[in-house]
Parts: structure tokens; sequence; C-alpha cells
């Protein structure tokens, strides 16, 4: 009985041995090729194509997307750079027609006439010599400018380019406001540059001095901090009525 149960199971795995070798299965893994006809292998192509140029196209987006970034990052410092600038020549200005205060180093000049204490209104002078005109200290102005001075100021005036300095009698008109000796001259710039050029021979303080004999006392002090105010200030100390 086990013998014929043993035939038959042979008998079997026979059969199915030499189905699987008629029919060529191969349990084994292999590639398999897709063949395509014309026209699927033209629309393949022609997908392919439009997948390379739209990658194309987003890599020159890229491109120029990437280089406005740069073109707008480059106009922002230029801009931040442009309106320091314009900032910078705005507070030249201010101070060109002075509008602000102005504080740093710089000088301070004192002179006075020949001519004494005031006897009423009028002092009294031995020579034309002894009296500080209005010119002088025009003079004294341009040597201050001409040695570097960023701002000046006469017995508490501001000194700017369109500033008048005349002489009114025994006074000096400054900015049209009356003032008498002793004269305050207040420079802010380099201080040892202003002083070296104002005690030198070919200064007008040097001129004053031999002109006068003696009698035109003039002082000259170096400071670190001077403020001299906006031309809008008026300081009342100095004026003479």
């Amino acid at each position: 009985m086990k013998n014929n149960e043993a035939s038959v199971f042979i008998f079997i795995a026979s059969i199915f041995v030499g189905i699987l070798i008629s029919s060529n299965m191969n349990f084994e893994k292999v590639d398999q090729k897709v063949y395509l006809n014309s026209e699927q292998y033209q629309d393949a192509y022609r997908n392919r194509s439009k997948l390379e140029s739209d990658i194309n196209d987003l890599k020159e987006q890229y491109f120029n997307l990437n280089q406005k970034i740069n073109d707008l990052t480059k106009t922002t410092n230029d801009m931040s750079s442009t309106n320091q600038q314009m900032k910078d020549e705005l507070d030249l200005d201010k101070m060109a027609v002075g509008n602000v205060d102005i504080e740093g180093q710089g000088i301070e000049i004192t002179l006075n006439d020949g001519g004494g204490e005031f006897t009423g209104t009028v002092k009294n002078f031995n020579t034309v010599a002894d009296m500080i005109h209005d010119h002088d200290i025009r003079y004294v102005v341009n040597d201050l400018r001409c040695a570097g001075a960023e701002a000046i100021s006469i017995n508490g005036q501001r000194i700017l380019s369109n500033s008048e300095i005349y002489c009114n009698a025994e006074f000096i008109l400054v900015n049209g406001i009356k003032t008498g000796a002793p004269f305050d001259i207040r420079a802010i710039g380099d201080m040892d540059k202003l002083q070296d050029y104002m005690l030198s021979e070919r200064g007008y303080l040097n001129y004053l001095k031999l002109r006068g004999e003696g009698n035109i006392t003039i002082d000259l002090e170096t400071n670190p901090d001077i403020r001299i105010f906006s031309s809008d200030v008026r300081v009342k100390d100095y004026t003479i009525k």
C-alpha cells in the first residue's frame, strides 16, 4: 500500500516538473524591456524635451531672481551710503548757515584797545593807532579762516559768510549788534594750528602789537572745549545800548 502511494506522489511530481519545463518558467528575477512603437517613442521624446526645457527655464528664473536679490542688496547698501553722505552734507550746510551750535577745541582771543575806561560814551585815545577798528576785526577773522577755523564768534555773535562788521563811532557793529572792546573772539578748529598761525610773524595780531606799541592788549589761549552758539542766539552780555 505504501509503495503505491509513493508511486502516485512521484508520478504527480514528475507531471508538475514536466509542466514547468515545458512552459520555460524561470524563478529568477529578470529585467523586462518595454518596446515602444514609433508614435509612443515620439511622445516620450517630446515629453523629455519639454521637461528639459522646463528645467532650463527654472534655472534661468533662479539666476534672474538671484541677480535681482544681489542688485537690491547692493542698491540698499548704496542708498544707506548715499543717505549718510546727504546727512553729512546737511550737517555741513547747517554749520555754514549757523543753524546749529558747535562745540569743540579751539582758541579764544581777547583784544582790548588803548582807550582805557569809558568816560560817558567816549573813550580817550592818545592816537588812532590805539583804537581797534572794524577792519582790524575783519583781518583777524580772515586769518582765523585761513588757519582752518570751522566756526567763529565775536562777543557772542556768530560770524558767517554774510556777516557784517562795521565801525560805529566808538563801537563796532557785528551782525547789526553794537559791541565794543574788549573783543572776545572765539574760533573752533585744531587749536595748535590756530595758535601757531595766529601768533606767527605773518599774522595780523603781530601787526596789532607793533602798531599799538603796547597800548593794544592781545591775549590768546587754547581751549579744548569751546561752544559757539547758532546765529539765532543773541548773547546780550557784550551788547552795548
